[in-house]
């Protein structure tokens, strides 16, 4: 039977570009009969058919753009795509997603030349040709003609296939013209190697507006990493790259380093598993990881290079122990740094890496109240806070106290200095009762200084609370009737003087 594409509703994307895509639901293999489900089987080409249907009649089941997606199930055949091309263009519809996922191709340079041919006319916006080892250099030519056309084309996954640098070289075009491409993905292709980064590096420098990079297994080198570098720093739409795969070492990763602690850098998603870095490449990345605030996930699987000297640099970028201001100060926006499967690190880093995984969906302020407990559990006999602005001691004694107990906060107050040396006290201190003192650090100007945006934060109440002794409060109406009864016993107490 001859294969047809799937209807729009069945949605599957390609495991290696899964998180990186627009989320779509899985296609379910529908073997069940029709009684059995409420979806619509799919036709095949040798059912009898009704009067007045036709095989093609699913594509159009839902108004608006058509999906083409084909699998792996059947052969394809050109003549099938090219009878579904033509069914959308009589109907004047518009393809928004076409996808080749591992179909086993009759004719493939056949097809490409049609694909390359007919689909200028659909404003394509989603185009995976994924994992078809049959796709070479010629079948990547043959499609230049519709990727050199287009400037709709927002995702293009050409991953698993067997083109090189010569045949990107003929959609150049392609790259520097395109300004709506949002995903380029072209892993799992050795043969694209250095030069081909430099192809792709040409996507319109300052004005691009990609945000997903995949060169998973490109055999990527040091002077290939060094375009992606270039085009990292003049792009700052990128967020996520993935180079996981390459032989990059630690030259590769220091000039990454180097484009990530640019200010124009806003890269979130950073993948580096299984590229051969150790420990130089690491002290590298560590220093840009500290002043980089963009970055949520580094992945760095698999390095058997980086040892428990390197990881250890690395953890401190974002969790540093030396002392309760060097948490506060370090990078809380990578929550996501995976080190797994680097056997030379030691069990307790590996320990505290996964600890901090688990603040991967808290806000920042939420994830400085996970680490500060942390440390402080850490320590275990009070906290120094030496150092800190004055203006801070209420908040972190506050917080000390909530998250340990007060126990707890007298340990961290006998670690600190003496309180009066923090304020200018009074010339004769020794006349100061010891009941008095917090009453004597408000005295002089600098500490009302101090306390006083604290003192602001409280909402001031216009008109007084009365309370009586049996604990309820007044209303508004009892206290004219208080004020009423003062001044009737106050004339009494005339009238009676009067009298005598």
């Amino acid at each position: 039977s001859c294969p047809a594409p799937l209807p729009t509703h069945h949605r599957m994307m390609p495991p290696t570009i899964e998180a990186m895509m627009p989320p779509r639901r899985q296609y379910e293999n529908q073997q069940s009969s029709p009684a059995a489900t409420t979806e619509m089987p799919i036709p095949a080409c040798n059912m009898p058919r009704r009067q007045n249907s036709s095989d093609d009649d699913l594509l159009f089941l839902h108004p608006g753009p058509v999906d083409l997606i084909y699998g792996a199930e059947t052969p394809l055949r050109t003549e099938v795509v090219a009878q579904h091309l033509s069914s959308v263009r009589r109907r004047r519809k518009r393809i928004n997603h076409l996808s080749l996922l591992g179909s086993e191709l009759v004719n493939p340079k056949g097809l490409f030349k049609l694909l390359g041919k007919k689909l200028k006319k659909f404003n394509v916006k989603e185009l995976a040709i994924n994992q078809i080892p049959s796709m070479n250099n010629e079948e990547l030519i043959s499609l230049a003609p519709f990727l050199n056309a287009t400037k709709t084309l927002k995702i293009l996954d050409l991953s698993g296939a067997r083109f090189d640098a010569k045949a990107l070289q003929e959609i150049l075009c392609f790259f520097m013209k395109n300004p709506s491409l949002e995903v380029l993905v072209l892993g799992d292709n050795e043969c694209v190697g250095d030069e081909g980064a430099a192809v792709v590096s040409s996507l319109q420098e300052g004005r691009a507006a990609l945000r997903t990079l995949s060169m998973q297994g490109c055999g990527l080198g040091s002077s290939g990493v060094a375009s992606i570098s270039k085009f990292l720093g003049s792009c700052p739409s990128l967020r996520m790259l993935e180079l996981s795969n390459n032989m990059i070492g630690d030259a590769g990763v220091e000039l990454l380093a180097e484009s990530i602690k640019s200010q124009s850098c806003q890269l979130e998603f950073l993948g580096l598993n299984s590229v051969e870095v150790g420990d130089r490449g690491i002290l590298v990345l560590a220093d840009a990881v500290k002043t980089n605030r963009s970055l949520t996930s580094l992945s760095l699987q698999n390095n058997r290079g980086i040892t428990s000297f390197g990881a250890a640099h690395l953890l401190k970028s974002t969790y540093n122990t030396q002392s309760l201001q060097s948490v506060l100060a370090g990078n809380h926006v990578l929550t996501n740094l995976n080190i797994r499967g680097c056997s030379r690190i030691g069990e307790s880093l590996l320990k505290l890496a996964e600890d901090l995984l688990s603040t991967q969906a808290m806000a920042t302020h939420q994830v400085i109240r996970f680490k500060v407990p942390k440390y402080t559990e850490k320590k275990g006999n009070g906290i120094v806070l030496e150092g800190f602005d004055s203006k801070l001691l209420p908040h972190i004694l506050s917080f000390v106290a909530q998250t340990n107990g007060l126990s707890y906060l007298f340990q961290s107050i006998r670690s600190m200095p003496p309180l009066h040396s923090q304020y200018e006290l009074p010339s004769k201190v020794e006349e100061v009762k010891s009941n008095d003192f917090l009453e004597s650090l408000k005295t002089p100007k600098r500490t009302k200084k101090v306390y006083e945006p604290f003192g602001s934060s409280f909402p001031k109440h216009n008109r007084s609370i009365m309370r009586h002794q049996g604990g309820r409060r007044a209303n508004k109406h009892e206290a004219p009737m208080k004020s009423l009864s003062c001044n009737n016993k106050c004339k009494n107490s005339l009238s009676s003087k009067k009298k005598k």
